[in-house]
């Protein structure tokens, strides 16, 4: 009989029972190294192996992440529920997460950020927010929230804020987008104690560069919120934006070693900057140039340090393209206005939470409206779920709004949908803005494209 090959849900629960039972042990990385070669020989195997090869050196870093740093006994079990339960409460062709930004206020003031003009007003009902957690998990199955903002620990509403959401709903994991300055010991030590909540600090680079957009003293501030979790055994980790000024130092061995090596944080999501909101400046996003380079470094990181970094844009290989709009397995975004939003970068709202619940309706009629539609047949287009794969479906250039603007900028005036705080300012009527876009998508294309061609069409 031929032997059953080890899958990846099967190489998770070993990889829990071993972080449960010894921590950073050369054994237990020697014996998940060799589960993963055998894995990778078995995910090799059919069309298209880099595709494959890219969604197994992105789990092997996710597990050798979680080798690494240390995590309360409580924390883990929570951990291994929602990765061992989760997946098989989805519903076929529903979100597999939802992104909720509850409050637009902030305690710092980042040039351009739209959380400057923030009121005590732009905040989501908690009412509100906690029927939306519930409806995602009873009607879809999702047990993974992801919280950004505004600045999520700042959020009140009724008396309450995202830890009381954490604990009405023990159940799901929470990622919380934060700038950590105000992770205290007593509030790391609360997180402890939830053990569903995941910390994803922001930074800009190191000390300079983080302190020079953040303000001065935020660095240290982040460092004694990283010192706080580590002490609670809190796993976090990192949201990085990057610009055209900044990758170098972001993607440096220095700058890995610091906040990977010596402040224990377990993973990495890499945004590219979107010019939106107040102020957007196009010529601040990644060249096409480097768009290569970060595709290059990022998997070099993950497949020789085992780090995951998660880059959004040059990752659509692990993820089948786009996952906005409430496509099978992806997402969609909520603000603190209720307006909801394909993607936290796409940001035009196809409806209001607010008003669907005051006209009766419930989560399910957000799939249904005109500009998520209208999105979900561009991805089926564009090569999600497609068994044959062909140049004109460029998974390194998975975005609509940045990588194939054009297509977004017909899809919304085709739908009309409305513009929200994050919105571009005069967007839409800004012919200088759609040329810059529209110039970026197509240098792109004729800058990558040789790359998906060469390195995923061809066995």
């Amino acid at each position: 009989m031929a032997k059953k090959p080890i899958t990846s849900r099967l190489l998770i629960k070993i990889t829990l029972w071993l972080v449960r039972h010894r921590q950073k042990s050369f054994m237990l990385f020697s014996v998940i190294d060799a589960i993963c070669q055998q894995l990778l020989r078995f995910w090799r195997r059919g069309p298209y192996p880099r595709l494959r090869q890219d969604g197994y050196f992105m789990l092997r870093a996710l597990l050798f992440s979680s080798l690494r740093v240390r995590i309360s006994e409580k924390t883990l079990q929570c951990l291994a529920q929602n990765i061992m339960s989760g997946t098989n409460k989805i519903s076929s062709g529903a979100p597999g997460f939802l992104v909720l930004s509850p409050g637009k206020r902030c305690n710092l003031r980042c040039p351009d950020c739209y959380a400057n003009s923030a009121s005590e007003n732009n905040i989501l009902d908690f009412a509100v927010l906690n029927r939306i957690v519930t409806e995602a998990k009873e009607f879809w199955g999702v047990r993974f929230f992801v919280i950004s903002g505004g600045e999520p620990f700042i959020y009140r509403s009724q008396g309450k804020g995202i830890l009381d959401l954490a604990k009405a709903h023990p159940d799901s994991l929470f990622l919380v987008y934060t700038n950590g300055t105000l992770i205290t010991e007593a509030v790391a030590k609360e997180l402890a104690a939830l053990a569903n909540i995941t910390p994803a600090i922001s930074v800009e680079g190191m000390q300079k560069n983080t302190d020079a957009r953040r303000g001065n003293g935020t660095f240290e501030k982040i460092l004694q919120a990283m010192a706080n979790l580590r002490a609670a055994q809190v796993p976090f980790g990192l949201s990085l934006t990057a610009t055209r000024y900044n990758i170098p130092e972001i993607l440096s061995d220095h700058f890995l070693d610091f906040f990977f090596n010596q402040q224990d944080a377990a993973y990495a999501w890499l945004f590219h900057y979107m010019p939106m909101g107040r102020n957007p400046n196009p010529d601040a996003m990644p060249t096409p140039e480097q768009r290569i380079w970060l595709w290059q470094r990022t998997w070099q990181i993950i497949k020789e340090k085992k780090i995951m970094i998660a880059d959004f844009w040059n990752h659509g290989t692990v993820s089948q393209g786009c996952l906005s709009a409430g496509r099978s397995g992806g997402y969609f975004h909520i603000d603190w206005n209720g307006d909801i939003t394909p993607c936290v970068f796409f940001p035009y709202a196809s409806a209001n939470i607010n008003e669907i619940y005051q006209n009766g309706g419930n989560l399910n009629d957000v799939l249904a409206t005109p500009l998520f539609r209208s999105i979900r047949q561009w991805q089926e287009d564009y090569g999600y779920q497609k068994r044959v794969l062909t140049d004109e479906t460029d998974w390194l250039r998975p975005c609509p709004i940045r990588d194939h603007y054009e297509a977004a900028y017909r899809i919304i005036k085709q739908c009309n949908p409305k513009t929200t705080d994050s919105s571009p300012q005069g967007a839409l009527t800004d012919w200088n803005y759609y040329n810059q876009m529209a110039d970026y998508s197509q240098k792109l294309q004729k800058t990558i494209n040789k790359i998906w061609q060469e390195e995923y069409l061809s066995n």
